[in-house]
């Protein structure tokens, strides 16, 4: 199968696992907003004054980097762990949809998430693609399976970092701007 249908594959299991992060939201209010809450917890220093611009561009950038790489790794265990990390992922993204879109409107949750959005979750489905793919290779066939290794680990590299890296420099600005 070619990385570009997983990747359509993936893009549509994402979107439905953001849908189900904005039902259960929507069903359990109080599990959202435990969620929010930490989410927030976590977030908290970079609010603050004494986290450098460079300091969270570095954070977001690793924090994105490593799982993305970790979960597109992993794909080769049967392509679960790629699939777990997009539905986390699109679950989480559905839940600060409906707990924080009720607050300041959808319309402007969206324009707070697009702009790094926009490259960030097609990064993140290209890795996991990459690590779905790299599953079923390694279902079909053991033999050669460093090289196809080789291949994911280059891609990554090549576009889903560099896209990644745009991403975080907008999170950036966006988070020093507000």
């Amino acid at each position: 199968m070619e990385v570009k249908w997983i990747f359509a594959m993936l893009s549509t299991f994402f979107l439905i696992s953001t849908y189900f992060g904005y039902f259960i939201a929507d069903l359990f209010p109080e599990l959202a907003k435990k969620q929010i809450e930490s989410i927030q917890e976590f977030l908290k220093d970079f609010a603050s004054n004494k986290t450098s611009p460079f300091s969270i561009f570095l954070l977001i950038l690793l924090n994105n980097a490593l799982k993305s790489f970790i979960a597109m790794l992993l794909g080769i265990f049967f392509g679960i762990v790629p699939l777990l990390f997009l539905f986390i992922n699109g679950a989480v993204i559905g839940i600060l949809a409906k707990t924080i879109g009720e607050k300041i409107g959808l319309p402007v949750f969206l324009l707070l998430i697009l702009p790094h959005g926009i490259i960030e979750i097609p990064a993140v489905i290209l890795a996991c693609s990459y690590g779905f793919w790299l599953g079923i290779e390694f279902l079909k066939n053991r033999k050669g399976i460093l090289v196809k290794i080789k291949y994911t680990v280059n891609r990554f590299l090549k576009i889903v970092l560099p896209m990644l890296t745009i991403a975080a420099l907008i999170e950036t600005a966006l988070i020093i701007l507000t």
